[in-house]
């Protein structure tokens, strides 16, 4: 009959200290390329000819142009922020948007939840950025 050796799971082995090494600079690195990718992304991607139309109590259409020049295709998450005369935000929503590579392209979005009520004041514009989240920016 043959003896079969069961592994000593207690014994403990570490893991070397260049390995320990490699892999930090390793997540360094990524982290670093991440945030270049994420700046470099931002500047590629441009929002133009921003225009509000139908304007009403209830809500409010925002009318934009977005000029991809990257050779990325996708979503991409975009924050629109509407604002007034005195530059109080009256709404803001996070939205996505489908985008080709290297096209430009027009878009339609309807913002129908305010912030607060409206008042006799008029929307005057509307600021639209690429959305990204915070973590390692």
């Amino acid at each position: 009959m043959p003896h079969i050796e069961k592994p000593d799971f207690k014994v403990k082995k570490s893991i070397p200290v260049g390995m320990k090494m490699v892999l930090l600079i390793a997540v360094v690195l990524g982290i670093w390329s991440r945030s270049c990718w994420r700046t470099h992304e931002v500047n590629k991607i441009t929002f133009e000819n921003i225009m509000i139309e139908n304007q009403t109590i209830a809500s409010v259409e925002v009318i934009f142009d977005v000029d991809n020049q990257t050779l990325q295709t996708g979503k991409k998450n975009i924050l629109i922020t509407i604002l007034t005369a005195q530059n109080e935000v009256v709404a803001s929503r996070i939205t996505s948007i489908d985008v080709q590579s290297n096209e430009k392209r027009r878009y339609v979005k309807v913002i129908d939840r305010f912030d607060r009520a409206l008042k006799a004041e008029e929307i005057v514009y509307a600021e639209i950025s690429l959305y990204q989240r915070a973590a390692f920016r």
